[in-house]
């Protein structure tokens, strides 16, 4: 199979093998949606960041398998880790806040 130029017919070539650096590759921004639709469909995805899960629509279109894996919010690299930063930010100041009142008894709350 000629899988020049072509990185749908490759990753198709490479998708039983678990160890293809190709897949893992792709896989990493995109998910792999397998399936034999003769036009364009529309198909519900949840965004797999941790702390987002927003739904988000895909369309299916034929003969193509590479399909977004984040929402339209997360979809570039930096609004990915911008993201997991401020909510790792807001876990650590949640866990301060919570020491800070069990040690001096008063319960502290975030601004509206």
């Amino acid at each position: 199979m000629d899988t020049v130029g072509n990185i749908e017919k490759a990753v198709l070539a490479q998708l039983g093998d678990p160890n293809s650096p190709l897949v893992r590759r792709v896989t990493r921004h995109n998910q792999i949606l397998l399936h034999n639709y003769q036009a364009s469909v529309m198909k519900d995805c949840r965004c797999p960041l941790s702390g987002c899960g927003r739904i988000f629509g895909v369309i299916l279109i034929p003969n193509q398998i590479l399909y977004p894996k984040f929402c339209g919010e997360h979809r570039s690299e930096f609004r990915r880790e911008f993201h997991l930063r401020r909510q790792a930010a807001t876990a650590s100041m949640a866990s301060v806040s919570s020491l800070a009142s069990a040690e001096i008894g008063v319960e502290l709350s975030a601004a509206p």
